[in-house]
């Protein structure tokens, strides 16, 4: 985790900190979210998810080729910004500054934006993941990329959308983990071949998101 703020210039590629890999290599101690759901409730409730539902019955048709336990990298980071608000017939905006979550899910390579001031601190454990009886994916992608990706979603969906215009990204804090999970590979139309993930830690459990999306940020002026 980082401890001093990194100024982050989103469009300086100069900026940018060398391609580096965000997790910490296999054996060494991890941080986690813990198993609190068994694994059929998980499994079920995806699948359920999957299929949909019209006057209770499936919508979608497909099969479950194999299951397999595993633990999927994500990735927590935490920018704080600044960002000046323009208000008619004056030279100067408002200025704004504030915070702002991301969970970053590092095996599909897509952000989601996280309510820290609702939902706290991420609860993460620490120690050695039993690799024994759950395989752990492995993100191929650089945390150059992630951070890059991750400053373009928090510009483009929620600075643009709250202020109309792009923000000075400080990057705050990052911690890689991991999520428990069961990985269900799925046969759509006899030859589409897709995998999805039942989550078996607190977070939404009948969602693929680690909380809900909540475009909201907190302001200080």
């Amino acid at each position: 985790m980082l401890q001093e703020k990194t100024i982050v210039k989103r469009l300086g590629k100069a900026a940018r900190a060398e391609p580096a890999d965000c997790l910490q290599t296999a054996g060494d101690v991890q941080f986690f979210t813990q198993i609190v759901h068994s694994r059929n409730e998980a499994v079920e409730s995806k699948l359920k998810l999957l299929r949909g539902s019209f006057f209770g019955r499936p919508m979608v048709k497909f099969e479950v080729k194999s299951m397999s336990d595993v633990w999927v990298p994500y990735c927590y980071l935490e920018y704080d910004f600044s960002v000046e608000r323009k208000i008619m017939f004056k030279q100067k905006g408002l200025m704004k500054t504030g915070t702002v979550g991301l969970v970053f899910d590092l095996n599909e390579m897509h952000p989601f934006q996280y309510d820290l001031f609702e939902s706290g601190a991420l609860p993460l454990k620490k120690g050695r993941l039993n690799q024994e009886q759950r395989k752990m994916l492995k993100s191929s992608h650089s945390l150059c990329e992630v951070k890059a990706k991750a400053e373009d979603y928090l510009q483009f969906r929620v600075m643009k959308k709250f202020y109309g215009t792009e923000a000075q990204l400080y990057l705050k804090k990052e911690q890689p983990f991991f999520r428990p999970a069961v990985e269900i590979e799925v046969l759509y139309k006899g030859k589409n071949t897709n995998f999805r993930y039942a989550y078996l830690d607190e977070f939404a459990v009948e969602s693929e998101h680690v909380l809900g999306l909540k475009y909201r940020v907190d302001n200080n002026f």
